[in-house]
């Protein structure tokens, strides 16, 4: 399935041979629940057809094997020694040694960040011009992991964090303490089966997409940005994104869902089940520090810059009021191939008062599957789930997905076809479902610093938000030294239910997140900026709200639902140039939200809103283990007749971005190297005179591995 969209079909042959016809009918047979499914959607849409979505959601690239590390390690030890560091590849390598009671290995990383806005937005003074270590976001200068086994059944970890951020304050800010808590895993097998424990600090789990997961975006997204978490690859990055649409395992951790608390497991048991138990917070749950309860008291929007960055972090009293997540699954394996069937549930409850008298709560129960008919692949995720606060009375909403792989042996292209409905009484801050378009919901819980969005949502293709039911459709072919891969998808809204449409900035979203900081101190909501109050900063990115005007003019609600869709493109190549590699790949993404169902994303009469991104990467090997590197990125976002309007213009907005970057990657040694990256911002809106802003940053990282 990893090479599932860069299948090669250029070579097909067309065969009506009887096996051949019998496995297309198979197909069709193994179809017939989504189409069951489509089908209940159409009626619901009224006669309306086809949807949208996030990118090719290709399977997570898995670590390397077990046994390519030293067997005394079992598999549950591996997998937490993997899960709390940076370098897969790296760590490996340490834990092929003999038997080592301790082993501590880590990373230096030093981030040196230069900013100038030659034309910022509104009273952003003194942060035009900046020079300093880190880009805000805390990321450790070094991390040093240190993992005990002090027996076969036994293993501990913790993450010491250092951070120096040069800002002239001296000795009480340097920073040195657990970045995850010290971790406590235990691992035994029994006649009976094995049974896991894992305690203490942070742990990096998923339970399943619905209840708890995050959704995974592997591919169709630009590479030119380094990730803090990254390795050092030379080349290796790009071929990795060239073949399969990852660039390394990198951390781990980014997969899975924070978890602080008690977890309980046992698999091996018998007829093949399986359980899972936990007890404790997710990051939702964590609280912020001096998080509060009315969501009024909040960070106060402006109608200036907005809340600029101090770079402290957070600080204040932490809350001390009850909340906690509990819940687990139950599984069963079966089959030559290992089909699965679990059933999974969470349930989440925050006190607001100190006797816990009052409280909000939600809670998910899913059946998920994992099949794998003839060279077929069927899975999804059938449940509901309910949301219940003072100010919301509880009510039950479904979630329902399926989604099914189809090779190139069927279809003559490899296809992926996902259908989903789900509620807008669904709600999980936990699962992979964005669930932040009910207004109703928000009113009393608001929206968390940190949200990407809320509102109708522009995606990209798979990516599932609540109130909507539709269809995401993907392919790849490969044609000679080429790969191009396609997305497309199709929903509408199941009720008229929220007033705003948000959407990404993804060609300078990072960029301007450095400038506007997602977490500033004592934060407990979005970090709210720009001359017209509607953008907001979220980690490594920025998203923009529209107003939409269609209301009831009685009670300013909406009155039409949404409908909306995305195509994802993706090319890439790889030639050889004076006998040195050379990348090109190319990201194009097309989103609109109408009033009426389309095939395709367009702009016209019925478009409240229609935006559209293209990136250019280029990278080049001009010398052994030096590699240059490029970037182009161009934005433009239009709002529709229904959209707010400037008062002085009378025009909606009508937006362009560019991007332009460069830099070079230096590989020093196997385990150290130097990489530069310079970009130049330039943000125009047309219709809105004061939404606009130039500048230029450059980073230096140093990454070195010990």
């Amino acid at each position: 399935m990893d090479q599932l969209y860069s299948s090669k079909i250029w070579n097909s042959t067309f065969d009506f041979s009887p096996m051949r016809i019998a496995q297309r009918g198979l197909a069709l047979l193994l179809m017939s629940p989504l189409l069951l499914l489509l089908l209940v959607v159409g009626a619901q849409a009224q006669g309306t057809s086809t949807g949208p979505g996030l990118s090719i959601a290709a399977p997570v690239p898995l670590p390397p094997p077990s046994d390519t590390l030293h067997r005394s390690w079992d598999q549950e030890s591996q997998t937490v020694i993997r899960g709390i560091q940076y370098d897969s590849s790296f760590v490996n390598r340490k834990l092929r040694k003999r038997d080592q009671v301790l082993t501590v290995f880590g990373y230096y990383r030093l981030f040196l960040y230069g900013r100038d806005m030659v034309e910022p937005y509104p009273n952003l003074d003194p942060f035009t011009r900046t020079f300093g270590v880190g880009d805000g976001y805390r990321e450790p200068m070094m991390s040093v992991t240190v993992v005990g086994r002090p027996n076969g059944k036994a293993s501990f970890g913790t993450e010491l964090f250092m951070f120096t951020p040069y800002t002239g304050l001296g000795q009480e800010e340097n920073v040195f303490e657990m970045n995850l808590g010290l971790n406590f895993y235990g691992n035994f097998r029994t006649r009976h089966g094995t049974f896991g424990i894992r305690a203490g600090g942070i742990h990096w789990y998923n339970l399943s997409p619905f209840t708890m997961g995050i959704f995974q975006v592997l591919d169709r997204f630009s590479i030119f940005d380094r990730t803090p978490w990254e390795g050092v690859s030379n080349t290796g990055k790009y071929n990795s994104y060239f073949d399969s649409g990852t660039t390394s395992p990198g951390d781990l951790r980014w997969n899975n869902q924070a978890f602080q608390g008690l977890i309980i497991n046992g698999y091996k048991l018998p007829a093949n089940f399986a359980f899972d138990a936990f007890w404790g917070k997710t990051q939702a749950n964590g609280g912020l520090p001096s998080a509060i309860n009315d969501p009024a008291a909040s960070i106060p929007p402006t109608l200036d810059a907005g809340e600029v960055p101090t770079y402290l972090g957070f600080s204040g009293k932490a809350r001390n009021l009850p909340n906690f997540i509990t819940g687990g699954k139950i599984s069963n394996t079966f089959g030559r191939k290992k089909n699965q069937l679990s059933l999974n549930t969470i349930y989440s409850r925050t006190a607001l008062d100190s006797v816990s008298s009052v409280n909000r709560n939600y809670q998910v129960h899913t059946l998920s599957l994992d099949l794998k008919l003839a060279d077929l692949r069927l899975t999804g995720e059938l449940g509901g789930g309910s949301f219940a606060s003072p100010t919301y009375d509880r009510k039950w909403g479904e979630a329902l997905m399926l989604r099914l792989f189809i090779p190139e042996s069927y279809t003559f292209i490899p296809i992926d076809v996902q259908l989903f409905r789900i509620s807008k009484n669904f709600f999980n801050q936990n699962g992979e479902i964005a669930t932040n378009s009910n207004p109703e919901i928000l009113e009393g819980l608001g929206l968390p610093a940190g949200a990407n969005g809320a509102g109708g949502q522009l995606t990209l293709v798979n990516q599932l938000v609540h109130n909507r039911q539709g269809v995401n459709i993907n392919t790849g072919i490969d044609v000679g030294p080429a790969k191009f891969n396609i997305g497309w998808s199709w929903a509408q809204e199941l009720d008229a239910t929220s007033t705003m449409l948000s959407y990404v900035h993804r060609i300078n979203g990072l960029a301007l997140s450095r400038v506007y900081n997602p977490f500033p101190a004592n934060a407990t909501s979005p970090t709210v900026f720009g001359p017209y109050n509607r953008q907001v900063s979220f980690f490594r990115g920025v998203s923009e709200f529209v107003q939409t005007t269609d209301l009831d003019p009685a009670t300013a609600t909406a009155v039409n639902r949404k409908y909306f869709n995305t195509v994802d493109l993706q090319a890439k190549a790889k030639y050889t140039l004076f006998g040195k590699p050379i990348y090109f790949f190319y990201l194009g993404s097309f989103g609109s939200a109408k009033q009426r169902s389309a095939l395709l994303p367009t702009f016209n009469e019925d478009s409240y809103l229609f935006v559209q991104y293209h990136e250019f990467d280029l990278y080049f090997e001009v010398l052994p283990k030096f590699i240059l590197t490029g970037y182009l990125g161009l934005e433009n976002a239009r709002g529709g007749q229904f959209t707010d309007w400037d008062v002085e213009s009378q025009l909606p907005r009508d937006q362009l971005g560019r991007g332009i970057g460069v830099g070079f990657d230096w590989t020093i040694t196997e385990t150290a190297g130097i990489f530069v990256r310079y970009r130049w911002l330039n943000f125009e809106d047309r219709s809105f005179a004061l939404d606009n802003y130039r500048g230029r940053e450059l980073t230096i990282e140093l990454k070195s591995f010990f």
